[in-house]
């Protein structure tokens, strides 16, 4: 991952990383395969939300309702483009192409970087 997305929090980097490899390989592939990664990113996203979102009840995160309601809102648009992806294919495409990776990276470091944050200042490991 590039540095500067880097939350030096083990897991939640891990994570970070199988997404973006995961974006890469639905930027490169052919169109057959182009719905079944598709949606193994929604699923992984839903894992990778699931897991902060643990995080965050575990440890009474103070800024969890923001950042769930960001989960909730992200995966709401990924699961849109992915239906409307499944009857117009470049519809989906210009999502993953134009949009996903930006998506990704001012979550990370607006919302992520807030509960990383939290889990280093109380020597919390995730």
């Amino acid at each position: 991952m590039q540095d500067n997305l880097q939350l030096n929090i083990p897991d939640m980097d891990k994570i970070h990383d199988e997404f973006l490899d995961l974006l890469s390989k639905i930027k490169s592939c052919n169109k057959r395969d182009f719905l079944p990664l598709f949606e193994e990113m929604i699923t992984h996203t839903k894992e990778h939300f699931a897991y902060e979102e643990r995080i965050m009840t575990e440890h009474d995160f103070y800024g969890k309702q923001e950042h769930c309601d960001e989960h909730t809102n992200l995966l709401n648009e990924m699961q849109y483009f992915y239906e409307k992806a499944q009857r117009i294919p470049a519809f989906g495409r210009s999502y993953i192409n134009d949009y996903a990776y930006e998506k990704f990276k001012r979550h990370v470091i607006s919302i992520d970087s807030q509960l990383a944050m939290f889990l280093k200042e109380h020597n919390l490991s995730s």
